[in-house]
């Protein structure tokens, strides 16, 4: 069995986090809203990742990032995201449901734990067969027909692009200063 950090250490004081991965969605609602200030994120995500504030907030800020990123420093990719949190969210409780049998209404399951399922989720679950028409490349479909059917297709399931550049630039921002 695999041990999931329950904990965050920071200047040797151990802070207990709340570790249900509907926190960490919590915090990515918060990372991704456009309304509000840095501050407000970064208050907002050491408020609903700690059970208690630590006192260096700017560190733990930087170590609920990484708790965030399942441990890791930096994000894999720069690649634009074929999935959604909120977007997807009855796609992934369906895909739970058929892969799992996993009520993701019902479930209390460590934010890791859920990562790693979702990376699980077979090639048939309706999610991945959602994101696989996202990431479909359309020039290496030749006949008109079928790529105006792919191109409708890949409409019909976008993700939205809701993020202004100026949007997009205020989030970099924010994730630069955690360097």
């Amino acid at each position: 069995m695999t041990d999931y950090p329950e904990l965050i250490t920071i200047d040797g004081v151990d802070y207990e986090i709340n570790t249900d991965y509907k926190y960490a969605l919590a915090c990515f609602q918060c990372i991704n809203d456009k309304e509000i200030s840095d501050t407000e994120r970064a208050y907002g995500i050491i408020g609903i990742l700690y059970k208690e504030e630590p006192t260096d907030l700017k560190e733990a800020l930087r170590m609920a990032i990484k708790y965030l990123r399942c441990g890791k420093d930096t994000p894999q990719d720069d690649t634009p995201p074929d999935m959604s949190f909120e977007v997807d969210e009855n796609y992934i409780k369906t895909s739970f449901m058929s892969d799992y049998r996993i009520d993701l209404d019902e479930a209390k399951m460590h934010w890791w734990k859920f990562c790693n399922l979702l990376q699980g989720l077979t090639d048939d679950c309706i999610l991945n067969r959602i994101r696989d028409i996202r990431n479909y490349d359309i020039s290496s479909v030749k006949d008109v027909k079928a790529r105006e059917k792919v191109i409708r297709a890949k409409r019909s399931v976008a993700l939205p692009d809701n993020l202004t550049d100026e949007d997009e630039s205020i989030l970099d921002d924010f994730y630069s200063q955690l360097g």
